[in-house]
């Protein structure tokens, strides 16, 4: 089979969607080594070591806007590389591919919550999402949580939705959990590690954080790791002005090792989002050892199980509670890595790969 991919997630910052890219494309080409990948973009793309020399890659230098390229010249582009079948990642298919389309829908935050987009954003997704949902011939749901959304949405999407679970990335270095550097002075922390923008709610862990420090100047620092979203102002003038600032330290986005290094050296971590479609990060903190405390919206549930301490969002009280359980309570500590490593094997990409493949030979016949 051949394939076109939207490989506009391969940008310079790695994030969600790249993240699940650099997952299923290696496992999908080891479990179907006769498939051929393309990846399309407008722009150059940064491809991950582990699909190097395995796809053939198709950037443009072209200056359209990555929405206008997609209904443009993309589906050009696919046909020039003879696919069956067009892979969409991003949720929005091009509408007048003749190449048949699939896509994976990860949450439908710009659709539900508005307020958490630029308004450009905002625009493109609502003006397409519907046409891409009677387009495409399978849309691939990363949790129930988030086919749940696109059901209630768009009830058109009946009987061609599919939950496939995302899998887990082989860590990129790093070993063990507990926690020394790189707080300040090598002391133990606690890790934030997502994009800054409103629905990763940085602002109630800051609030949170900053309740235990007040009872115990010696709780854990805060190093706040991801890269600069929407909105991200917002949480870094909140870290700025904080009465315990020397206490947090801000890394930005920071590269696959990094991001594994800093997860296996984490006291636990701290992901109290409003919403998830899915949530790697939870996912690699189990993998890795690393106690989590996450949150009870969306799909967090599904993908923590019993292994998580899942606190309201909404409580900064909630969250400081969670938090300081997970570091104090040596037993509870020590069930949540038992139980969480044990959860993390359950998500493969590898299962992902197989359980697509069939409905993308549905979509090409």
């Amino acid at each position: 089979m051949r394939i076109a991919v939207d490989a506009r997630p391969f940008g310079a910052e790695r994030t969600g969607v790249g993240r699940y890219l650099e997952g299923l494309l290696p496992a999908w080409l080891g479990a179907f080594p006769g498939d051929r990948i393309f990846l399309l973009s407008p722009r150059p793309v940064r491809l991950p070591e582990a699909l190097a020399g395995s796809v053939e890659v198709r950037p443009g230098q072209s200056r359209l806007p990555g929405t206008l390229w997609l209904q443009s010249s993309a589906p050009i582009e696919a046909v020039r590389c003879r696919a069956d079948v067009f892979f969409a990642p991003l949720a929005i298919v091009p509408l007048a591919s003749p190449v048949p389309c699939v896509a994976t829908v990860h949450d439908l935050t710009p659709f539900l919550f508005p307020e958490w987009h630029t308004r450009r954003n905002r625009l493109a997704f609502d003006s397409l999402v519907g046409s891409s949902v009677r387009k495409a011939k399978a849309l691939f749901c990363v949790s129930r949580a988030t086919e749940r959304d696109l059901l209630t949405a768009f009830p058109e999407a009946d009987g061609k939705s599919f939950v496939v679970p995302n899998g887990l990335t082989p860590p990129h270095g790093g070993a063990g959990a507990g926690g020394g550097e790189p707080g300040a002075e090598g002391r133990p922390y606690v890790l934030s590690l997502a994009t800054r923008e409103p629905r990763k709610n940085l602002g109630r862990l800051l609030r949170a954080m900053e309740s235990l420090w007040d009872e115990d100047p010696g709780f854990p620092d805060l190093v706040v790791a991801g890269g600069s979203g929407w909105g991200s102002d917002e949480a870094v003038r909140a870290i700025e002005g904080s009465r315990h600032r020397d206490r947090v330290r801000l890394l930005g986005w920071v590269e696959p090792a990094e991001a594994s290094r800093l997860l296996s050296g984490a006291r636990l971590l701290a992901y109290p989002s409003l919403y998830e479609g899915f949530g790697l990060p939870v996912l690699e903190a189990m993998a890795a050892g690393t106690v989590v405390v996450a949150s009870a919206s969306s799909s967090l549930p599904e993908v923590a199980g019993d292994a998580a301490l899942l606190p309201d969002p909404t409580d900064a009280g909630a969250i400081a509670r969670a938090i300081e359980t997970a570091h104090r309570d040596e037993a509870f500590r020590a069930e949540a890595v038992r139980k969480g490593r044990e959860r993390a094997r359950l998500f493969t990409w590898d299962a992902a790969a197989r359980s697509m493949r069939p409905r993308f030979e549905e979509a090409a016949r």
